[in-house]
């Protein structure tokens, strides 16, 4: 499998009903199941760098140019 992104669903601190989702492209070559194991780590990372967010969910998912190919 080939590199995979990580999809944040994340919300300011100061107004939680505004939420966004940021994209992440990993350049980890694993499953989306391995992704998912992984995952707590690269999310505990973005989030220690944004701390005006609060991270509510994630998923993993295969890149959009990949699925074409």
């Amino acid at each position: 499998m080939g590199p995979v992104t990580l999809v944040l669903t994340v919300c300011l601190l100061s107004a939680p009903e505004k939420c966004r989702e940021e994209r992440l492209e990993l350049e980890i070559q694993d499953s989306l199941t391995q992704c998912m194991f992984r995952s707590v780590m690269y999310v505990s990372n973005w989030s220690g760098q944004h701390p005006g967010l609060s991270v509510r969910k994630w998923r993993c998912e295969v890149p959009v140019a990949s699925r074409d190919a």
